[in-house]
């Protein structure tokens, strides 16, 4: 990608450049293959033409009819005659006879003969009797010769056989072939424009149409996003084979060095390759609320997305949510009352009842802290107080009374680790009873606490229809309400699932005057 970013001034797009980069490569490598073919062909072909010479001049050396012209030196000149019927018959340019002192006997211009050869790369044949192959230049040029020593009957050379062949022919021939290379190159480039275009294509197909600068861009922002969130985020293959994590997940699940492997318990979700949102998983004592999201491309599953944040931390923030809305719902609710108050203060005072006006604004003053007062005497754990102290205002708000038993009892605070479940469980219970009591005639609910004994034990009863007994065991379910569609349902889910966790429980029975809600908590949690 690098190469193809330099050659950015000749191209904008991905298809451009790919395209131009095939082009540059292609033609480079033919271009440079013809020039070495060329000189390959041509050493080829001289090494050819050089033993064809040589083995023409070695026959021509071994007839007995040169040898007995050459050896009386060819005193009627019929060695010229048989000389050329023989170059007549084959295809080389010259053949010529010398004697031992490289006098021409013979030669393709009769003027030259008699005069001596060119080319001083006679004396290995003469005085060392070799035959080989050389390269020189005569009286037609730069050629390729064969040269062979004539030897008599005693074994003494008397004269040399050349044959020959001009380079210019043989460049001819390489040039010739040439052309062909050539026009296989136009025919290949061609062809390679084609197949670049069609891989061009089909590469930006496969990047979903973004250009490699894009590319990057998107992989440093999903990086940046990924570990900007505070879920933990892994994505998978088909087979639950990580391929992507964030830093939570890392810290989550320990994925220091690789192999990266996640828990059966998540796999077995991931395998499915189907959505699903919630879902309670525990790994190594600690629970995660995990959603399963598949990753598709067109109607092909690529993969699965799993995004999961520990319980407690979403316990934990909804406490502090709850907390804040208690608290604005609380001086929201105040701020009405003491606007009404005000007012009828006001009325008081401009009809001259100041001695009523007085005992209002004493009796309104008190009203409050002797509810806050009730609460703090009989519960000594701030939490349950705080809970109990909100769901009452709202419960207000609703036009419900909340009532808490004279003989209520709650001595010693509740350790931490039960104490952070106790919003899930009263606040749930509480918001039903609620929502059962709005609708009744006497619109209230009955609150009594103890923690005498092994367990600490909440009974609150409310003043609606009540839950029918085939029912009572169905509302624990995941998703089931009584309330109508647009109730999600999840409230005694979780409300069952955190008494299981503390090893707890929790009975419906129909009370005095409505539902009867009665849950147990033990003193000894298994988080102590």
């Amino acid at each position: 990608m690098k190469i193809l970013d330099k050659l950015s001034f000749l191209g904008s797009n991905l298809f451009q450049k790919t395209l131009l980069f095939f082009l540059i490569i292609v033609f480079t490598t033919l271009l440079t293959s013809t020039f070495f073919l060329s000189s390959i062909l041509q050493e080829i072909l001289e090494e050819h033409t050089g033993r064809k010479a040589l083995t023409l001049s070695k026959t021509i050396s071994l007839i007995p009819q040169v040898i007995n012209l050459v050896e009386l030196d060819d005193p009627e000149g019929e060695l010229q005659h048989i000389i050329t019927r023989i170059r007549e018959g084959i295809d080389a340019q010259f053949i010529v006879i010398g004697d031992k002192n490289s006098l021409r006997l013979t030669h393709p211009v009769i003027d030259r003969i008699g005069e001596k050869m060119v080319g001083d790369d006679n004396e290995r044949a003469l005085k060392y009797k070799e035959y080989y192959v050389s390269k020189a230049t005569g009286t037609l040029g730069p050629s390729i010769r064969g040269k062979s020593p004539i030897f008599n009957s005693q074994g003494e050379v008397i004269g040399i056989v050349s044959v020959g062949y001009l380079e210019k022919n043989i460049k001819e021939i390489v040039e010739g072939h040439h052309k062909a290379i050539l026009t296989y190159i136009y025919v290949t480039l061609v062809s390679v424009l084609l197949l670049a275009g069609l891989f061009a294509k089909r590469l930006k197909r496969s990047l979903l149409g973004y250009e490699p600068k894009e590319i990057s861009r998107l992989f440093l922002e999903k990086e940046a996003i990924l570990n900007s969130v505070e879920e933990a985020i892994i994505a998978t293959n088909t087979h639950a084979q990580i391929t992507l994590f964030n830093n939570v997940a890392k810290a989550y699940f320990h994925f220091d060095t690789p192999p990266h492997l996640l828990p059966p318990s998540f796999e077995k979700f991931l395998l499915t390759c189907k959505e699903r949102k919630d879902v309670t998983i525990e790994h190594e004592g600690v629970e995660y609320i995990c959603s399963f999201s598949p990753m598709q491309n067109k109607a092909e599953t690529m993969g699965m997305v799993l995004s999961c944040r520990k319980k407690e931390e979403i316990d934990t923030l909804v406490w502090e949510l709850t907390r804040v809305k208690q608290y604005s719902e609380k001086l929201r609710e105040k701020k009405h009352e003491f606007s009404n108050l005000l007012h009828l203060i006001s009325g008081y005072i401009q009809i001259g009842e100041y001695t009523k006006a007085i005992a209002l604004i004493a009796e309104q003053n008190l009203s409050d802290e002797h509810i806050i007062h009730s609460f703090q005497a009989h519960l000594q754990d701030p939490v349950v107080t705080s809970i109990l102290i909100g769901k009452y205002y709202y419960a207000f708000e609703k036009g419900v009374k909340l009532f808490l038993d004279e003989n209520s009892t709650l001595s010693t605070p509740i350790p931490p680790s039960t104490a952070k479940h106790l919003l899930t469980i009263l606040g749930n219970v509480l918001n039903n009873a609620i929502d059962a009591a709005k609708d009744s005639q006497e619109k209230k609910i009955h609150v009594f606490i103890t923690d005498i004994g092994n367990d600490i034990i909440f009974d609150i009863e409310d003043s609606g229809e009540g839950i029918p007994e085939a029912l009572t065991q169905k509302v624990f379910e995941k998703g089931f309400s009584t309330k109508g569609a647009l109730h999600s349902g999840y409230g005694l889910y979780f409300v069952h699932n955190a008494l299981k966790e503390l090893g707890g429980f929790m009975s419906i029975d129909q009370g005095t005057f409505g539902t009867n809600i009665s849950v147990h908590i033990p003193k000894g949690a298994p988080h102590d």
